[in-house]
């Protein structure tokens, strides 16, 4: 339970598992957010959880939840989201209802692997942020064979619709017709890999997320899901 003092909004939307911290100062400055009536917008502003009537887009800002942090399986065809206008099946029907849940960040539709689910919003924060450069580990199968120009060019970074993205990390992992290359980056910019190898010439069909810090897929199959340990949290 949270003691009867005061905090900043932004900590304590992130800890009622509404947003990140980022994302709930976004909630604020677009008006969204009200303490006791009034819209609340500087982001400054503190208050109280057991006594204040805090809410998001009308909905009541309760107490902090018990933290669940979640590591689940992605198959291909399933979107990142909590809902989908679409029908589509979503990340959120393969784990249990938690109230507060979400994923953090996310991998596209044709996108596989390791995706973290959390109720706890300065969790997603922390290990989200580019700022604490949490490695993220990709299998990508690719056409072709990148050679040792196309991989110096990724490292050293390649100039993308007037931006410049590189890769911490990367190598081939099997080579046959068409090679497997794992490729290790901080920061995930929206189809940052697929972009990065189709611009070295060598376009990905198939993309699989492997690891994410020190929570890698080990015993997940498609679909599956595991709690975090308190060593990989913390």
């Amino acid at each position: 339970m949270i003691p009867a003092v005061e905090e900043r909004l932004q900590k304590l939307l992130a800890r009622a598992g509404f947003a990140s911290r980022r994302g709930a100062e976004t909630l604020m400055e677009e008006g969204r957010v009200t303490v006791n009536g009034e819209v609340v917008k500087e982001l400054g502003t503190k208050a109280d959880a057991a006594r204040d009537d805090i809410r998001v887009d009308g909905v009541r800002v309760k107490a902090a939840r018990e933290p669940v942090h979640l590591v689940l399986n992605k198959p291909r065809g399933v979107v990142t989201t909590r809902s989908d206008p679409s029908g589509r099946p979503t990340v959120m029907s393969l784990v249990p209802a938690v109230p507060g849940l979400f994923p953090v960040g996310r991998l596209d539709l044709t996108t596989e692997g390791l995706i973290l689910l959390t109720n706890d919003g300065a969790f997603a924060e922390r290990v989200a942020h580019p700022r604490f450069e949490v490695p993220r580990v990709y299998h990508a199968k690719v056409r072709g064979v990148p050679d040792a120009q196309a991989l110096g060019r990724l490292r050293r970074g390649v100039r993308i619709e007037g931006e410049v993205m590189a890769v911490d990390r990367v190598r081939i992992v099997t080579v046959d017709r068409h090679a497997w290359v794992e490729v290790t980056l901080h920061e995930g910019k929206q189809q940052e890999v697929k972009r990065l190898l189709e611009a070295v010439g060598h376009p990905v069909s198939k993309l699989r997320r492997v690891a994410f810090g020190p929570v890698t897929l080990r015993g997940l199959e498609p679909g599956q899901f595991r709690a975090l340990t308190p060593g990989e949290v913390a």
